[in-house]
């Protein structure tokens, strides 16, 4: 990629090709982000048990797991939520405290998942990158 540039067009050149790595970087980045929130839903629909317990099933709370993506100008961002059973989520991964006393038992399902999704969207983005 040998190419001649006058002195006085060094300055265009250069922004030229920087403007051409910023479309290839922004690219990248939005690709990295779908790909960590796709990879984060079928986690999170993994994470919790499937098997029916003492109030049935879980099977609503993990298949309402989804992602919905928000672009605003050339910022891509990717919102995963519980769309059925959003209530649950907060409850669920802290506990909460029993009628009659006591608190019901915690089941950290989504703050390993956060964590780990953090860590996949740096790969993600280096590796298109």
């Amino acid at each position: 990629m040998n190419k001649k540039v006058k002195p006085e067009d060094l300055g265009k050149e250069i922004a030229s090709i920087l403007d051409d790595f910023k479309n290839v970087t922004e690219e990248a980045a939005e690709a990295g982000v779908m790909d960590t929130a796709q990879k984060a839903v079928a986690d999170l629909r993994a994470a919790h048990p499937s098997g029916s317990g003492q109030w049935g099933s879980w099977s609503e709370y993990n298949s309402g797991w989804t992602m919905k993506k928000e672009k605003k100008g050339k910022t891509t961002k990717a919102i995963v939520h519980n769309k059925t059973k959003y209530q649950l989520t907060h409850l669920l991964e802290k506990g909460h405290a029993k009628t009659n006393g006591g608190r019901t038992r915690a089941f950290p399902h989504i703050a390993p998942v956060a964590e780990d999704a953090e860590d996949r969207l740096v790969l993600n983005i280096l590796k298109r990158v």
